[in-house]
């Protein structure tokens, strides 16, 4: 049987293409023609491009918006899985793998914000809460987890497993580092994070995300404001001060280019520091003067996967550390993986990506080089998907001036522990 699009989006997707600007258009027209030459490609080859996979938002909006005029969607077969690229991306027609029509939703939403009449993005909020904390906590970290339960009991969706390990742990304070798909609407936010969020027992926290931003922002900002997450008070960057750490969590998807779908974070406008760098600033000399040590927490990646080049979220991050130097230690999501990078930058900043909580995943075999201390590679083994590897989720426990970092697999086995 071959993939089928809904109709409803598709009819969506042209319709607000159709309204765009001609510069907005022509603005998307390379990566949506480069993301067709790659879905060309695996069509024809059954073979996967070279990395890194084009987002897959954009993968078959060609096809769409040219009525399949190349048969790329006409040549693929619906619950197959084709390859999988070395940056470990399922190039398979499966729910959420590259070519699963569904990613079509977040290019509808995306599309539609962009229009002044019912799309614009929500106010963004500079109320920063600063919570206190325990000297002894335990935090769980949980990266691009909000898929939903999209599966049977009898084979539970890699989420729905990584969630109950979260709650098997009992953190005090559970932390989504954003994503909720395929495009944060006011259902998934719902029905994907909000009813089902194994919550702390001091509390929850969840960040914003490229995904949140394809639908304005707007359902992720009511979010939370409810429980689990009420703490933050509506605000997407934070907090969480002890006597010796200060967590700084910031938004790093409000402020990332649409023109590039939100995809590279940034804290800012490109020379345009805001509210964001004065709250890191303030916090990173705090620590400073008090001796804490600093976690920093985002969305985005201030890496590439492979941990070699750094980016414009890395160059803002670290322009807050005038004097050099940066935070001790910075994890974030994205890349749908789990990896554990070398001391990095100035500061010998601990990078670490726990962005594995949900999405199904292969091997990313481009981790196997010197910049990656480890990388989750085992197999799942998933009768639905035998080439998925294991997804997982984070904890940080902090007793004292003491820290244990030990990554989690879906399952509940130890996968890393430094």
């Amino acid at each position: 049987m071959k993939i089928s699009t809904n109709p409803t989006i598709t009819g969506r997707i042209k319709a607000a293409w159709n309204q765009l600007t001609p510069e907005q258009r022509s603005q998307f027209q390379p990566d949506i023609m480069a993301a067709h030459q790659q879905a060309i490609g695996i069509a024809q080859t059954h073979k996967a491009p070279p990395a890194p996979a084009a987002s897959h938002n954009l993968i078959l909006a060609h096809s769409v918006l040219t009525d399949d005029a190349d048969r790329v969607l006409n040549s693929l077969e619906a619950g197959v899985v084709i390859d999988v690229g070395s940056d470990g991306v399922i190039w398979g027609t499966g729910k959420y793998e590259e070519l699963d029509p569904g990613w079509l939703e977040a290019l509808a939403e995306f599309l539609e914000s962009l229009l002044p009449i019912i799309g614009g993005k929500a106010p963004f909020v500079t109320t920063p809460q600063t919570i206190q904390i325990p000297d002894t906590v335990r935090i769980a970290l949980v990266g691009d987890w909000g898929t939903g339960d999209w599966r049977s009991p009898a084979n539970p969706s890699p989420s729905a497993k990584v969630g109950t390990q979260v709650a098997s742990v009992k953190p005090d304070l559970s932390i989504h580092l954003g994503d909720v798909y395929y495009a944060g609407t006011s259902d998934e936010e719902t029905y994907e994070l909000v009813n089902i969020w194994p919550a702390g027992s001091i509390g929850s926290l969840a960040m914003n995300s490229n995904h949140e931003m394809y639908s304005g922002g707007k359902p992720y900002f009511q979010a939370i404001t409810k429980a689990p997450f009420q703490m933050q008070k509506g605000c997407s960057f934070f907090a969480l001060e002890n006597s010796n750490w200060i967590i700084v969590a910031l938004d790093s998807a409000y402020y990332a280019e649409a023109s590039n779908i939100y995809l590279d974070g940034q804290l800012y406008p490109t020379n345009m520091p805001n509210v964001q760098n004065s709250f890191l600033l303030t916090l990173q000399a705090n620590a400073q003067l008090a001796g804490k040590r600093l976690i920093l927490l985002t969305h985005h990646n201030g890496l590439d996967e492979t941990g070699s080049t750094t980016n414009t979220l890395w160059d803002q991050v670290m322009g807050a550390y005038p004097a050099g130097g940066g935070p001790a230690y910075w994890y974030w999501g994205h890349i749908h993986v789990g990896a554990v990078y070398q001391p990095k930058g100035p500061g010998n900043t601990l990078c670490r990506c726990s962005g594995h909580g949900g999405l199904p995943m292969g091997e990313a075999t481009e981790l196997q080089n010197p910049n990656v201390v480890w990388y989750e590679n085992r197999l799942a083994n998933d009768p639905d998907v035998p080439q998925r590897v294991l997804d997982g989720f984070t904890v940080l426990e902090l007793e004292g001036a003491n820290i244990q970092e030990t990554f989690y697999d879906e399952d509940g086995g130890i996968a890393w522990q430094s």
